[in-house]
């Protein structure tokens, strides 16, 4: 029979307040952003070339943040699922029972979190290259 790590209730408890604390964070930056829209405008027509380019350049790596953070995640779990040949590794905590993968299986599935961090980079790296070209072709 396989065996199950039983759910952990502080970690369930841990993701809730990490989920209400991003809900709140992007409802504030909604809100700021909302707030501060015909000042901020005023300021990049005042000189639009650099200024333009500066605000695009903040947006597009305060979007990129995000999933370079996820694509160090799942590096960091990809490897310690290798190097200890059990997913989830040992000492995880989980939010729900999980029966644990060992031998080649959980490997195999380190190595596939391993792959969708490089994907997650890859994507990212591509995105901020679009996304600064697009600031400097749309800034006169």
């Amino acid at each position: 029979m396989a065996e199950v790590r039983r759910t952990d209730p502080a970690a369930r408890r841990q993701a809730a307040w990490i989920v209400v604390a991003g809900t709140c964070a992007g409802a504030l930056l909604i809100a700021a952003f909302e707030r501060y829209r015909a000042p901020l405008s005023d300021w990049v027509l005042a000189d639009p070339g650099p200024r333009a380019r500066l605000v695009f350049a903040f947006l597009a790596l305060l979007a990129l943040a995000p999933m370079i953070a996820l694509a160090g995640y799942l590096w960091s779990l990809g490897a310690s699922v290798v190097r200890a040949r059990e997913y989830p590794p040992p000492r995880m905590r989980v939010v729900r029972d999980t029966v644990i993968l060992t031998g080649e299986r959980a490997a195999s599935r380190g190595r596939l979190l391993k792959a969708f961090a490089l994907g997650c980079v890859a994507v990212g790296a591509v995105l901020g290259v679009l996304l600064f070209r697009l600031a400097f072709l749309l800034s006169p």
